[in-house]
């Protein structure tokens, strides 16, 4: 049985920095990280021009990125010093192939990393403020559907991808 996604139905954050979850009011939006893999060209004999070659299992930098309609105390916190944990969670909806049947699934990305901007956005009449804040990623954790796609920790050397750590080879090396 395939399902085929269709769009995102809802979306909410928690700030996890306290271990419990803190909603987030106020999101608009959250651009998700990038999976990018560090590459160095290769060239040389036996290789017919050159090859942008990924680096085995590890990650460039990586951002996550969000806009809330106004500054409030809760965004405000993750002006503080040191790592911050949020959690996104959303829901899409989705059919099954074979029944034709609609439903949603939910998934949720858990992210820790630093402040590297925190912007008031703009103040004007009839019109949100659209404060926005980046964080640069040194955790990233995908569940859908209460599967864990990946989980990257990037302090601790882990790259897992559907449950094998890539970096295990590493890890056991060093």
């Amino acid at each position: 049985m395939s399902t085929y996604g269709n769009k995102t139905v809802g979306v909410s954050a928690y700030l996890r920095d306290s271990g419990n979850p803190e909603f987030v009011p106020d999101l608009m939006t959250v651009t998700q990280p990038n999976l990018e893999l560090l590459t160095d060209t290769i060239s040389g004999a036996g290789i017919n021009g050159e090859i942008d070659m990924p680096t085995y299992a590890q990650t460039a930098s990586m951002t996550w990125e969000s806009t809330f309609r106004r500054m409030n105390s809760v965004v405000a916190k993750l002006a503080s010093p040191g790592q911050h944990e949020v959690e996104t969670r959303w829901v899409t909806d989705v059919i099954d192939s074979a029944t034709g049947a609609a439903k949603v699934v939910g998934a949720k990305r858990i992210t820790k990393g630093f402040t590297k901007t925190l912007e008031g956005g703009s103040l004007e009449p009839n019109a949100a403020q659209e404060a926005n804040c980046s964080l640069e990623v040194v955790y990233d954790k995908l569940i859908v559907d209460g599967e864990t796609v990946w989980e990257i920790d990037k302090l601790n050397n882990g790259f897992t991808v559907l449950g094998v750590n890539y970096a295990q080879a590493i890890q056991d090396n060093l």
